[in-house]
């Protein structure tokens, strides 16, 4: 049995990080929509603040290849 999702903190993260996010790039192509909360979960789960930006996209291709390259 799987845990009832706790409506008001989903709304919370939507408003407060996802909405504003989404404001500081002006808006976005409905069909983009998907990748854009895909990147965000992404580094939400996986990145606490401390990397500088340019490292994400070695850390991403350092996941990808731990996912597919046993």
């Amino acid at each position: 049995m799987s845990l009832p999702a706790c409506t008001n903190r989903i709304e919370g993260t939507w408003e407060v990080r996802v909405k504003n996010k989404l404001k500081k790039i002006r808006g976005i192509n409905k069909h983009l929509l998907p990748s854009y909360l895909d990147e965000y979960l992404w580094r939400s789960w996986y990145f606490d603040g401390t990397l500088d930006p340019s490292e994400y996209f070695e850390w991403l291709v350092c996941g990808i290849t731990k996912y597919y390259c046993h």
